[in-house]
């Protein structure tokens, strides 16, 4: 599986507009052309907070996203609907291709409808975008994987996944220096203890700030809010 990645901007008050032209115009049938939407999350914290939705797009492979973006740029009524309703609403699009590092949790290949989905229980989600040194990747994840990930599998936090950058901004001769990383949280506080823990406890602290970081060129982070639609929540 290979995953799209994407911020959408709507600043100005823009943003409650866009998610209901979204909905109206394109989501399902971007749904039912075989680009699965298993996430969209409004950033709550962070760079963009109430302007700006992160979505996460599966697809078989990555000829399968190919001909998908063909079918979709040929489908005269759906690239209507989105020039004359909903572009109107965006300020900005940003889009890499993802695939899950080694040593990643699992993510499903199947997933409940959008309608499924509605009014169903959600969280809190922490992404995080890491920049490595050029080289360093195999490195950070060997590390991440067996010392930091276990470690943090506390305070009610689950990773989701990691992904490496395969097309996009953080890739060089087909090598990765960009890591995208999802975990999740069922609620605020749940968040806020995971966070604190890794300052006030000492074997915790040594091994996030003395051990992991200086690992990691660049971190930026922001905790996400789930939409109703959102198949990961």
């Amino acid at each position: 599986m290979i995953y799209q990645h994407r911020i959408v901007i709507s600043r100005a008050g823009k943003l409650e507009k866009r998610h209901e032209m979204f909905q109206a115009t394109t989501m399902q049938a971007l749904d039912d052309a075989g680009s699965a939407l298993v996430g969209a999350w409004e950033v709550y914290i962070g760079d963009e907070a109430a302007s700006a939705v992160w979505q996460l797009r599966q697809f078989e492979s990555m000829a399968r996203w190919a001909e998908l973006q063909d079918k979709v740029r040929e489908d005269a009524a759906l690239s209507e609907a989105r020039q004359t309703r909903l572009y109107p609403y965006l300020d900005e699009v940003n889009t890499t291709i993802l695939a899950r590092a080694e040593g990643s949790p699992e993510i499903p290949t199947e997933w409940p409808t959008i309608d499924a989905m509605r009014g169903q229980p959600r969280g809190y989600i922490e992404q995080r975008i890491l920049r490595h040194k050029v080289g360093t990747s195999t490195a950070h994840h060997e590390f991440y994987r067996d010392n930091v990930m276990p470690a943090l599998e506390r305070d009610g936090a689950r990773l989701i996944a990691c992904f490496d950058t395969l097309i996009g901004d953080g890739t060089t001769n087909g090598k990765s220096m960009r890591t995208v990383e999802l975990r999740w949280f069922p609620d605020l506080a749940s968040w806020q203890t995971w966070r604190e823990a890794q300052d006030t406890e000492v074997n915790l602290a040594h091994l996030i700030k003395g051990q992991w970081l200086p690992q990691v060129e660049q971190i930026q982070s922001a905790l996400l809010r789930p939409l109703d639609y959102s198949r990961i929540r």
